[in-house]
C-alpha cells in the first residue's frame, strides 16, 4: 500500500484574534486527490486548513470516515510547517508528497496606527544630527521595522481606529523543506501565476522546481482558471514535460495521478 502525503487549502495568518489575512483557495484540489488515492488503495495523510473539512466537498467525499485516510487539520503556515515536520519523522516514510497548498506568502508582524509611528518618527528626526538622506532614511526604516508604537494584539484589536496599519513579513517557504524531510518521495508541487504566457509560466514552474529539487509543478494561470480552462501544466527540473493535465486531448490529473503517483 501506498503512503500519500497531501497538502491542501490556503493558510490562515492572524492579526488579531478575530481578523486574519487569507487567500483565495477552496483545496478542493487536494480534496479530490485524497479521494482519487484513497480509492486507489492508497494511505492517505491530508493535511489541510480546518474549513476545508467542513466544506461539502470533504463530507460528500466521506474522507472523515474513510478508514485510509487520516485528516490533520491546520491554520497557519507554522501549523502546516509543523504538520509536514511531524509526518516526516514517521517511521514508515511516504511514496508520494503532494503539495497542493496555497500556503501565503505573508504573515502579520504587528499592527500600529499611522499618527504614533509619524508621532515617534518625528520626535526620532528631532534628536537625530543626521544630513545624509541615506543615513537617515535607514535609521527611520530601522524604527519602523521595530517601532515602539506597536497595538497590542494579544486580543481583539478596536474596530474604530481609522489609521490602523498591518506589518506584514515573508512567511517561511514550505517547499523548500520538503526533500529534507522527504528525501526518498515522489514530490509534486504547484505554481499559480496570472495573465502570464505558457512559456513564461513553465519557466518560472522551471526555477522552483530546481531550486527546491522538486520531481514535479504543476503550473497553472489564473486567468485560463477563470476562463473555465483548469490546464497544469507538468513540469521538471529539465523544463515542459509536453503533458497539460486537463488540457484538451491531455490526460486528466486526477488520471494521471492515479497512474504515476498513486
Amino acid at each position: 500500500m501506498k503512503r500519500i502525503l497531501i497538502t491542501g487549502g490556503p493558510t490562515n495568518e492572524y492579526i488579531d484574534e478575530v481578523m486574519k489575512i487569507t487567500n483565495m483557495s477552496t483545496g478542493s484540489l487536494s480534496l479530490d486527490l485524497a479521494k482519487c488515492a484513497a480509492d486507489a488503495g492508497c494511505e492517505v495523510t491530508l493535511i489541510v486548513t480546518e474549513s476545508v473539512t467542513g466544506t461539502a466537498r470533504y463530507g460528500g467525499y466521506g474522507l472523515a470516515r474513510d478508514p485510509n485516510v487520516t485528516t490533520v487539520p491546520i491554520e497557519t503556515t507554522q501549523d502546516m510547517f509543523d504538520a509536514l515536520h511531524s509526518a516526516s519523522l514517521e517511521p514508515n516514510g511516504y511514496d508520494a508528497v503532494i503539495h497542493a497548498a496555497a500556503v501565503g506568502d505573508y504573515t502579520p508582524a504587528f499592527t500600529f496606527r499611522l499618527e504614533d509611528m509619524a508621532a515617534e518618527l518625528a520626535a526620532a528626526v528631532l534628536e537625530m544630527d543626521e544630513t545624509d538622506e541615506t543615513q537617515l532614511a535607514e535609521a527611520l526604516l530601522n524604527i519602523m521595522a521595530d517601532p515602539r508604537c506597536k497595538v497590542n494584539d494579544d486580543s481583539k484589536i478596536s474596530s474604530y481606529e481609522p489609521h490602523l496599519t498591518v506589518k506584514l513579513t515573508l512567511t517561511q517557504k514550505l517547499i523548500a523543506q520538503l526533500r529534507g524531510w522527504f528525501p526518498d518521495a515522489v514530490l509534486i508541487g504547484s505554481k499559480l501565476l496570472e495573465n502570464v504566457t505558457t512559456d513564461h509560466l513553465v519557466r518560472i514552474a522551471q526555477k522552483l522546481c530546481i531550486k527546491n529539487n522538486m520531481d514535479f509543478i504543476m503550473a497553472n494561470d489564473l486567468a485560463e482558471l477563470r476562463n473555465g480552462k483548469p490546464y497544469r501544466y507538468l513540469v521538471t527540473q529539465d523544463g515542459f514535460t509536453g503533458i497539460t493535465l486537463n488540457g484538451p486531448g491531455q490526460p486528466a490529473l486526477l488520471e494521471y495521478a492515479k497512474e504515476h503517483w498513486f
